[in-house]
């Protein structure tokens, strides 16, 4: 469990952006896309919440899979991030090194920042796509069990080009 959290941690610290959000991440994709995506049946989708100023929605899936959405808008005053996705890849790598987690990071264009991380022990392992449009950012998660299950980053990352357009 304490790997659960320490995952969990790093999926947040990448939204590491203070957040003021304005979109409901569920808005930004259907449980019917992420079923495409992904192949497999969504369940429990929906109901945005907030944590820690981050707007969030999450569902879940076969296999123990953990999904979730997540909407983070800068606020006025905030110092600017002069290049959001490479804050983000060093913020998610300082965040890897120091659990010990192998990390794998692809960048698609410039707007989409996609992210894998194994953990140095049994799972949870995390996929992850992060869509910065200035002054926000939005990003996909995906939690799963076992190493074989994860999702890939070009999965994820056709997911993130469809909420690169709802944001």
């Amino acid at each position: 469990m304490n790997r659960f959290i320490v995952v969990f941690a790093f999926f947040l610290l990448a939204c590491s952006l203070p957040a003021s959000a304005l979109v409901d991440p569920c808005s930004l994709l259907t449980p019917a896309e992420i079923e495409g995506a992904l192949g497999v049946k969504v369940s429990g989708f929906g109901g945005s919440s907030q944590i820690g100023g981050t707007q969030t929605c999450g569902g879940s899936a076969a296999k123990r899979m953990s999904i979730m959405l997540m909407v983070v808008t800068q606020k006025p005053g905030d110092p600017k991030v002069a290049d959001p996705l490479g804050f983000l890849e060093d913020q998610s790598r300082q965040s890897a090194k120091r659990i010990g987690a192998q990390m794998d990071v692809k960048r698609f264009g410039s707007s989409i920042l996609c992210t894998t991380l194994i953990p140095p022990k049994q799972g949870p392992y995390s996929t992850q796509c992060m869509v910065v449009k200035a002054p926000s950012m939005a990003s996909i998660g995906i939690l799963v069990a076992t190493q074989q299950d994860m999702v890939s980053m070009d999965k994820l990352q056709s997911l993130a080009v469809k909420m690169a357009g709802r944001f």
